[in-house]
C-alpha cells in the first residue's frame, strides 16, 4: 500500500537525491515515477541510464538517507509512449521494472492500436504478467488520454465502466482521471473540475482506489487546497526540469559562462515543441527552459556544470531549489 500524495518526475540525479532528502527531512513518504522516455530496459533520457542503473542509484539514495521513504513507480508503461509500439517493448519494460524492485507499475494502453475492448484485453493481460512476476505488485490504471473536455454523464459512464473493468481481476492502488490540469510551457493553463472528479472520487472511494491526477505542475496554494479531499495523489514533473535549468542558466548569467551551445542544441532537437502555448516560438531561451531537461546528459551541459562547480557548489544549489518545489506541494 502506498501513503504518499506525490509523486515526482526522475528529471535528474540531483531531482533524485532533492526527493529523498526532502522525505527523509519530512519523515513523509514520496513516490519517484519514471516514464519510459526518462528510464527504461535499454535506456532513457536520464542519465542514459538503464532499469538497473537507475536503481543503483537509488539504493545508493536509500544508503545515504536511510530515514526515507520513497516509493520507485513506472509512469505509463504501454505501446508507443517512447515512440515504441511494440507490446514486446512494453512486457521488457514490465520485467525489467518488477527485476529491479520498483513498488508499482502503471499499466496504460490507450495507444494500444486496437478498439477500446481490446486495449482492455491487453491492458489484463499486462497486469496478470505483473502479478505472475510478483503477485504483490502494486497496480496503477486509467490514463490522462481522457484530455478533460467532455465532464459529461457519458464521459462519467465511460470511466465508472473501465474501473468496473479493472477490479474483476485486481485491485489497483490507484485510477488516474483528468481532472483538467494542463501543462503548457511553463504554466499550469487547465482548469480543474472539481464537481466532475468529486464525482469520480466517490466512486473510486466505495471501491477503496485512489485517484490520481497527472499533469499537476505549477499549481498555487489555492490550487492545491481545491484538491483536498478529492484528489488522492499528483504527478508532478516538468516543473523539476524547468527549476533545474533556470537555476543552472541563472548561474551562467552570473559568472559569465557561454550557454549559447546548450541553447542551440536543446532548440535544434524541438523536444519544446509539444509544450509551447502561446508564445513565439523564436524565444530561444524559454523554449530551453521547457525542454533543456531532455538534455542533461548532453556533453554541453555537462560542460558548463563542470565551469560552474568550479566556483560553486551547483549541484546542491540545484538540490535545495529543487526541495522548495517539493516542499510546497508536499507541506
Amino acid at each position: 500500500m502506498i501513503n504518499s500524495n506525490f509523486a515526482f518526475g526522475p528529471m535528474s540525479s540531483e531531482v533524485i537525491e532533492a526527493i529523498f532528502r526532502t522525505s527523509q527531512y519530512l519523515r513523509k513518504e514520496l513516490m519517484i515515477i519514471a516514464s519510459k522516455n526518462q528510464i527504461d530496459h535499454n535506456g532513457g533520457y536520464v542519465n542514459n541510464w538503464t532499469t538497473t542503473e537507475f536503481m543503483n542509484f537509488i539504493r545508493k539514495m536509500k544508503e545515504t538517507y536511510p530515514n526515507s521513504n520513497v516509493k520507485i513507480c513506472r509512469d505509463h508503461c504501454g505501446p508507443g509512449f517512447n515512440g515504441n509500439y511494440d507490446l514486446e517493448d512494453s512486457y521488457k519494460t514490465i520485467e525489467a521494472d518488477i527485476k529491479s524492485g520498483f513498488d508499482l507499475i502503471h499499466i496504460d494502453f490507450c495507444n494500444f492500436k486496437g478498439s477500446k475492448e481490446e486495449q482492455f484485453a491487453e491492458s489484463r493481460k499486462a497486469i496478470e504478467y505483473c502479478y505472475k512476476l510478483n503477485p504483490r505488485m502494486m497496480i496503477e490504471v486509467g490514463t490522462d488520454e481522457n484530455t478533460g473536455t467532455n465532464f459529461g454523464p457519458m464521459n462519467l459512464s465511460e470511466i465508472e465502466r473501465e474501473i468496473n473493468f479493472f477490479t474483476q481481476f485486481c485491485k489497483p492502488e490507484f485510477y488516474v482521471v483528468q481532472t483538467g490540469s494542463l501543462v503548457k510551457e511553463i504554466n499550469q493553463v487547465g482548469n480543474f473540475n472539481k464537481e466532475f472528479v468529486n464525482k469520480i472520487s466517490q466512486i473510486l472511494k466505495s471501491k477503496g482506489i485512489k485517484l490520481k491526477e497527472h499533469n499537476a505542475d505549477y499549481l498555487s496554494n489555492e490550487e492545491i487546497k481545491k484538491r483536498k479531499g478529492i484528489v488522492d495523489a499528483m504527478n508532478i514533473a516538468p516543473q523539476f526540469g524547468a527549476v533545474q535549468t533556470i537555476v543552472t542558466l541563472k548561474k551562467c548569467l552570473i559568472y559569465g559562462i557561454d550557454f549559447t551551445d546548450f541553447l542551440n542544441e536543446v532548440y535544434e532537437k524541438g523536444k519544446w515543441k509539444k509544450w509551447m502555448h502561446n508564445n513565439n516560438e523564436e524565444n530561444k531561451f524559454l523554449c530551453c527552459v521547457i525542454a533543456g531537461h531532455y538534455h542533461f546528459a548532453s556533453e554541453n551541459y555537462k560542460k558548463i556544470i563542470d565551469q560552474l562547480s568550479e566556483r560553486e557548489d551547483i549541484k546542491e544549489n540545484i538540490i535545495n531549489s529543487v526541495m522548495e518545489v517539493i516542499d510546497h506541494y508536499a507541506r
